[in-house]
């Protein structure tokens, strides 16, 4: 049976987590300009309807989601809390995001800098909302 309440405590601090996460790496690559060098043809306009376009595909994928599926399985997983968040999370950084972005990296001519900013970028936001939802469900 899945506990409504847990579900939506997970769901809360993990978009928290998550929105602040993205408002600050957000302001870091624009202070870093790594998006210089990149033909203005092909580069989306930065602005507020495009960061909550982000956020929300964001949110479903490295919250919402997961919190589902771990609500579900939480209680058949061989690790615990915390671990069973970063396991999670390495799991999907390198079998979703890794091969993706190192594709897109070898058959582009597009800045190395901009690929690393975004895998980490990935890894520290997918990370940190499945730590928060494996340690929530640990209480």
């Amino acid at each position: 049976m899945i506990s409504t309440e847990l579900l939506l405590y997970c769901i809360g601090a993990a978009g928290a987590y998550l929105f602040v996460i993205s408002l600050i790496w957000e302001y870091a690559g624009i202070k870093m300009k790594i998006y210089r060098g990149i033909p203005v043809e092909i580069l989306e306009p930065i602005g507020k309807a495009w960061f909550m376009m982000n956020f929300v595909m964001e949110l479903l994928l490295y919250v919402v989601i997961p919190a589902l599926v771990y609500s579900y399985f939480y209680i058949m997983l061989p690790l615990s809390g915390i671990r069973t968040g970063v396991a999670g999370a390495l799991f999907a950084f390198t079998l979703g995001a890794v091969p993706a972005i190192v594709g897109l990296l070898t058959r582009t001519r597009l800045p190395a800098l901009l690929f690393s900013y975004l895998l980490f970028g990935v890894l520290l936001k997918l990370a940190g909302c499945l730590v928060i939802i494996g340690y929530l469900y640990q209480l």
